[in-house]
């Protein structure tokens, strides 16, 4: 896969219904390997970071269950989620 991840904040996850309120702690993970990546390798990489409030999620096609390449990690503080963000 070789693509850097791309780490930002989401304004807002439609499927999971977060609302704008907790926009900052919640991130955008992209460029995820859909060979590779699963929702325990995003759990205990972004958990170095802080405690997470809900288990991560990466997309996936509802008839394949394929990897879309893209997840969310909702953190229980601003402060780990920009720790996140800055590494």
């Amino acid at each position: 896969h070789n693509r850097p991840l791309r780490v930002s904040k989401s304004s807002l996850d439609k499927k999971s219904g977060m609302l704008a309120s907790d926009v900052g702690a919640n991130l955008f993970i992209g460029n995820l390997d859909p060979m590779d990546c699963d929702d325990k390798l995003l759990y205990d990489t972004f958990s170095a970071f802080g405690t997470l409030i809900k288990h991560p999620k990466i997309m996936r096609d509802e008839e394949t269950n394929q990897s879309k390449g893209y997840g969310f990690i909702s953190y229980d503080s601003f402060e780990a989620s920009d720790s996140a963000i800055e590494c």
